[in-house]
């Protein structure tokens, strides 16, 4: 071989190498435009964030923990061949997580939104079902319907909903109560107080596309004249926590500082699920990072709202998943843990 075919040779070898060594590079650095990751996240002690005056408190032998699910943005090639041998982390579309449109920016203030909602319904369903009395208020207003929904093109923005099959409602949370007593399919009658004068309508309920079994009417609403003063001040110190999925959580540690039984038992809870204001546990997303953060944590029991607790018991190794539908039904589990 001459002495220029060898050095040719070898610069081909040096540069088959370098775009080995660029491309590796690419894969670990480089972010993949379309894809998100779904991890375990923070686990926190809910009891340490809620912050209570003007009431008798208790502590408890054991805890209330609250799960989380972190998203990675940046996703490389090379974590999405590596999440293939991780079973608690998952790639996702991009726009599994926020829908198209939506900017991340966007997707955060609405989870924070949901964050104070979840708030407030925890210290209702809490106070409410220690005794104190309930929220009132002077009907729901639509803001909006849902296109394509029972709602659409029959209830206005700025319509008072005031009575459901002729039951006078107070606040949106009597809407919702009222709604969910029917089955899909079934008619509801809605009063409202439009421009001054009352009018009735009967709507065909749908499915709730989060939650098909659930009654829908694709309306969004607001309380007028809300009140409620249980005379206790509460907060919820959550810091940079978003969403509605730890309104179980929260409602369960109220509820139990504001008690003298221990509802924990001793124990470590952990568990998820969002909480209306009829005391409903919602399902979530990420289960499957929330038990494996759980279980990093050393919690013994994980409450599942009822929709996800397949999904959670297939990701446990040692936690007791326990399926919730309601409030009341989590608080009758604990009452009677040894």
């Amino acid at each position: 071989m001459s002495p220029r075919n060898s050095s040719s040779v070898r610069w081909k070898r040096v540069a088959a190498a370098g775009a080995v060594v660029a491309l590796a590079f690419a894969a670990s650095v480089v972010p993949l435009p379309l894809l998100y990751a779904f991890l375990p996240g923070p686990v926190r002690d809910v009891g340490r964030l809620v912050d209570i005056s003007d009431a008798s408190t208790y502590s408890s032998e054991g805890k209330f923990l609250l799960t989380t699910v972190s998203v990675d943005t940046q996703v490389t090639l090379a974590e999405w061949v590596a999440a293939a041998l991780d079973p608690d982390k998952v790639i996702v579309l991009k726009s599994e997580v926020a829908p198209p449109g939506v900017t991340l920016d966007e997707l955060e203030e609405q989870q924070r939104d949901e964050m104070t909602d979840s708030k407030q319904h925890a210290q209702e369903v809490a106070l409410v079902a220690l005794g104190y009395d309930p929220p009132t208020g002077d009907g729901a207003q639509v803001e909006e319907t849902i296109p394509g929904k029972p709602a659409d093109g029959r209830l206005q923005p700025g319509d008072v909903i005031v009575s459901i099959d002729g039951v006078p409602v107070e606040t949106t949370c009597d809407v919702g109560a009222g709604v969910a007593r029917h089955r899909v399919g079934e008619k509801v009658g809605i009063g409202v107080r439009r421009d001054g004068r009352l009018q009735r309508f009967d709507l065909a309920t749908a499915a709730n596309p989060d939650d098909p079994g659930e009654s829908f009417l694709g309306v969004a609403m607001s309380d007028v004249g809300y009140h409620f003063e249980p005379g206790v001040d509460v907060a919820f110190e959550t810091g940079r926590i978003a969403g509605p999925s730890a309104g179980l959580m929260f409602t369960l540690a109220l509820y139990d500082r504001l008690t003298a039984d221990d509802l924990t038992a001793g124990g470590s809870i952990a568990g998820t699920g969002t909480i209306d204001c009829d005391g409903g546990i919602g399902p979530i997303g990420g289960v499957e990072q929330k038990v494996a953060g759980a279980e990093r944590q050393g919690a013994g029991i994980f409450l599942a709202p009822q929709a996800n607790a397949e999904a959670a018991r297939r990701a446990a190794d040692e936690l007791d998943v326990v399926a919730v539908s309601t409030f009341a039904e989590a608080v009758d589990y604990l009452e009677n843990l040894e």
